[in-house]
């Protein structure tokens, strides 16, 4: 999947209001900084900004939901004949990929999530559409019952949240290589 010029530069825009709504966020807290803020402090109108995010907690998230699209993609583009675990291994690796240069800023947007027990609730969901979207790509590109894909991506996506707390809180290793050691122990943990 190619992605055009404009859609590009909007998830670069994307990128750079959450950097400047996370800031904001941390320095007056959550619930005392308006979108009108963050609008102003992207140098966007309230409009524009709304037009980019669906709601005031989707500064938060978006980005991370911008990755979303590309899980099935990524589930896809295993290379074939990969069995279904080693397929969700290659694109939760992928994704890792992508998040890695957000480890600052995913940093900060978890002190701000702490604050507002709300905003753990939305955190949750988040990993909810994560299973889903890789399961999708495990049933549509790979032929795996549903059931079976869910249960798969559910523990994919458990290695993932394990892997990123341990590096959000300090691990030298990167992301990729925290997630690679998960996934791999993953199997044995269940025979063992």
């Amino acid at each position: 999947m190619v992605e055009t010029a404009a859609q590009r530069r909007r998830r670069r825009t994307r990128a750079e209001v959450t950097r400047r709504a996370v800031e904001l966020f941390a320095a007056q807290g959550y619930a005392a900084t308006s979108t009108e803020q963050v609008a102003a402090a992207a140098d966007l109108s309230r409009s524009t900004l709304f037009r980019l995010f669906a709601d005031k907690d989707d500064l938060l998230f978006g980005l991370e939901d911008d990755l979303l699209a590309t899980a099935a993609v990524a589930v896809a583009e295993a290379p074939p004949g990969l069995a279904p675990w080693a397929a969700l291994r290659a694109a939760a690796v992928r994704i890792a990929e992508q998040v890695g240069p957000l480890r600052d800023l995913l940093v900060t947007r978890e002190q701000v999530v702490a604050t507002v027990p709300a905003l753990g609730a939305r955190a949750a969901a988040k990993h909810r559409r994560w299973e889903e979207a890789l399961a999708t790509g495990l049933t549509a590109h790979r032929g795996v019952p549903a059931a079976e894909a869910l249960l798969l991506a559910k523990l994919a996506v458990a290695c993932f949240e394990v892997a990123q707390a341990d590096w959000l809180t300090g691990a030298a290793e990167d992301l990729p290589a925290l997630l690679t050691a998960a996934l791999d122990r993953l199997p044995g943990l269940l025979e063992g």
